[in-house]
């Protein structure tokens, strides 16, 4: 149940920031090797960006906070990682490891519960894209 209520906040701040936040700089991102799922390489994300600094220690201290708006991260990032196999740590800490989640369940979710308006504005920009 606790799980269940960390996806929730997640999916919420990321929905109230309209931005997912990363560790990255020009050499690469911030990602580990699945603690559910051993085989599965998972990029580290948060909900916050206070989050995403509380973990630039150790291994992550030359990596910045860098901001993913959300539009990007649900039709960029989140098919991209799909395809490449790859899932999602979120809120990811050194301590506990993160919640790691499939790409295309996490876009499903974060789709479901957005404002009508942002859908609209969501489906403009897609249709502007494909003409």
């Amino acid at each position: 149940m606790e799980t269940q209520k960390e996806y929730e906040a997640f999916l919420q701040e990321v929905l109230d920031a309209q931005e997912v936040y990363i560790l990255q700089n020009d050499e690469g991102l911030a990602c580990q090797n699945g603690t559910e799922h051993c085989d599965v390489m998972c990029i580290l994300a948060w909900g916050s960006p206070l989050m995403a600094e509380d973990q630039r220690e150790g291994e992550f201290e030359d990596l910045s906070v860098e901001a993913i708006p959300l539009f990007e991260f649900l039709f960029n990032w989140l098919p991209n990682m799909q395809e490449e196999g790859v899932y999602i740590s979120i809120n990811w800490c050194q301590e506990e490891g993160g919640l790691e989640v499939e790409p295309n369940d996490l876009r499903d979710h974060l789709k479901l519960i957005l404002p009508e308006d942002l859908q609209n504005s969501y489906r403009k920009i897609i249709a502007s894209r494909t003409c």
